[in-house]
């Protein structure tokens, strides 16, 4: 335990706390900005299990914001950096690689065994796979979002009556901007992935009861902190139990 001494001693996690760590398995689906934060700190915190899930490269563009890659990664796939550099940062964590993107059809296979899915994407079409996944497997999924100097995060329990779906309402996401399109600083990728990877230890240290359950909102740069309560939408087909849109099987991938 010498490696997690510091981490033992803060009374809400202790040894049996690093223990249902240890044992833990987290799916983490996407290592880019938010994923690199995120793997970071659930591997150097002694998570037993992470499978990493992305399709990407590495480009130089990256290393300004993904803090898990360095120059001599641009050009090889992201799963096969990440998980080479998070081995050399804890070799006792098993991480699983899937160079593959997320779709409606291989959900099942790589999300249904774990205890907890984690969101390092940067669109809404893969978010919402998880979140009818989600809903309809009854798996704890902890959403995370940045863009510019703004980011947003709320965990979604299995047995809570509300979803992404609820958070995002009927707004058009196609132009929701992003990194590539709206620029980002690096700091808010650390602010909202340290609210996500608290929020992670609460779940898999057995802390439910201490899980936040409204949506955070933090702008860096104009230093405005926002906690909001989120509501069911009237016939949300998620939430109700009755559609999983995202769900549905497609034969031909775009």
């Amino acid at each position: 335990m010498d490696r997690y001494e510091v981490q033992v001693k803060f009374p809400e996690i202790g040894r049996e706390g690093q223990a249902r760590l240890s044992s833990s398995r987290v799916a983490l689906v996407g290592v880019g900005g938010l994923g690199s934060f995120i793997a970071q700190q659930m591997v150097r915190a002694g998570v037993g299990f992470l499978r990493i899930i992305d399709f990407d490269r590495v480009d130089v563009s990256n290393l300004q914001r993904q803090v898990l890659y360095t120059e001599s990664d641009v050009g090889v796939k992201k799963v096969e950096a990440a998980a080479h550099h998070l081995q050399q940062i804890n070799s006792e964590v098993v991480i699983e690689s899937i160079d593959d993107r997320l779709t409606a059809n291989n959900v099942s296979e790589y999300l249904d065994d774990v205890d907890l899915i984690m969101d390092g994407l940067d669109n809404y079409e893969a978010r919402f796979i998880i979140n009818d996944f989600a809903k309809k497997r009854g798996k704890d999924y902890i959403f995370g979002s940045v863009a510019g100097s703004y980011g947003m995060s709320r965990v979604f329990l299995s047995e809570d009556n509300v979803c992404l779906r609820d958070v995002v309402g009927d707004v058009d996401l196609s132009q929701a901007p992003t990194a590539a399109t709206g620029g980002l600083i690096t700091p808010i990728l650390a602010v909202v992935t340290g609210f996500m990877v608290a929020e992670a230890f609460k779940l898999l240290v057995g802390k439910r009861a201490s899980v936040e359950r409204r949506l955070l909102l933090v702008d860096l740069w104009l230093n405005q902190w926002e906690r909001i309560a989120v509501s069911k939408r009237p016939f949300c087909p998620v939430c109700d139990g009755r559609e999983y849109p995202s769900l549905r099987g497609l034969e031909h991938e775009d």
